[in-house]
């Protein structure tokens, strides 16, 4: 088995993600090595690369910048990301990443990827999907760096804290190896 992280929730809750070191491996290390003790901070909803919960203060060192691996902005539920000050540097605070868990399905945001393209988007049988099309283009703001999966034992919890930050607000949580 591979390395494993658990989110930990103040008003309860908890899950377990595997990370993806075959996928983003110096992403996966750049986070192993900023857990190398748990980690405290809150946690808020936005909408970055999905329906998310993030926190933009996992502390890194000043002149970070990451590679793009597994990079996508239309996330998948349970997705666990971070986005390098490269690809979001008018936005980005030095020393820091935004530590984001997708809690919601890319599905949301197709009608808005329609508004934006001016034209009508289906997804195809031939296994190209809206956010393969899309992948490099002018509708991607931001795309994350995908480092780790939500466990699907704990996919049901982890949407359940997902709900519980967007409609109740910011909430504590720790991150901690496993």
């Amino acid at each position: 088995m591979g390395k494993q992280i658990r989110f930990s929730f103040e008003k309860g809750g908890s899950f377990v993600a595997d990370m993806l070191e075959d996928l983003a491996p110096v992403t996966c290390k750049v986070i192993w090595d900023a857990i190398e003790k748990p980690w405290t901070e809150k946690m808020i909803n936005t909408k970055i690369s999905g329906a998310q919960i993030e926190t933009p203060y996992l502390p890194v060192s000043d002149d970070l910048v990451l590679p793009n691996e597994n990079l996508w902005h239309f996330s998948n539920c349970g997705d666990i990301a971070t986005i390098s000050p490269f690809e979001y540097r008018e936005c980005s605070i030095k020393g820091y990443l935004p530590l984001m868990v997708v809690y919601g399905s890319p599905k949301l945001y197709i009608p808005t990827v329609t508004h934006l393209a001016k034209q009508n988007i289906k997804r195809k049988d031939d296994g190209d999907t809206v956010r393969q099309r899309y992948k490099k283009n002018m509708l991607e703001t931001c795309r994350a760096n995908v480092f780790a999966q939500v466990v699907e034992e704990n996919q049901e919890e982890m949407i359940k804290i997902g709900w519980r930050i967007r409609f109740e607000g910011i909430e504590g949580f720790t991150v901690e190896r496993c």
